[in-house]
């Protein structure tokens, strides 16, 4: 068995450097301050270099209602990007992918279309291969989901998936709506 992730990411894309920091320090303050993650960083997230934080027995009940784990990748993390960021399942692949518009299905045409939004200089809408009407890359309905955002909130081998209930007080405390994007390496 890989590893695995749930990512919590705003729905918006651009979210400036000086934001992105202050973001990444309300949420894991927040975190710290309910004692739900160590205050301390380390090595406990994919990547190791101490960009982690690892999770508490109480935070691990409350987020996900799991047990203690005692995986060496175990904890939260801050994912920005200078860039665009996507935000996927990695290992998963996508399963279906429907058109905002017209609603067909493009799923093999889709990763194109990602990597030519990724490249342009701006944020480009997407054109559908279909209908030829252009939309907001988040507009694609996408199964799995992916979330397309400057910053993500990584929660690594919790062996639960977070609950609705914390899903919700995340995005509160954040202040936006959130994806939730399952990652499987």
């Amino acid at each position: 068995m890989g590893d695995y992730a749930t990512y919590l990411v705003p729905e918006r894309c651009r979210v400036d450097a000086p934001e992105r920091e202050e973001l990444a320090r309300r949420m894991v303050g927040w975190l710290q301050d309910k004692g739900w993650i160590a205050r301390e960083k380390s090595d406990c997230v994919l990547g190791g270099d101490g960009n982690g934080w690892r999770f508490t027995p109480e935070g691990m009940r409350h987020m996900a209602d799991a047990d203690h784990e005692d995986l060496v990748t175990y904890g939260f993390c801050v994912e920005t990007h200078e860039k665009k960021g996507v935000f996927t399942n990695h290992e998963g692949g996508l399963e279906s992918a429907r058109c905002p518009v017209c609603g067909a299905g493009i799923v093999d045409d889709f990763y194109d279309l990602v990597e030519a939004w990724y490249m342009a200089e701006d944020w480009p809408p997407v054109v559908c291969p279909v209908c030829g009407k252009a939309s907001d890359i988040r507009a694609y309905q996408l199964e799995p989901v992916w979330g397309f955002s400057q910053i993500g909130f990584g929660f690594w081998n919790l062996n639960e998936d977070l609950t609705e209930e914390f899903v919700a007080e995340f995005a509160a405390v954040l202040g936006e709506p959130v994806r939730v994007v399952e990652v499987a390496l």
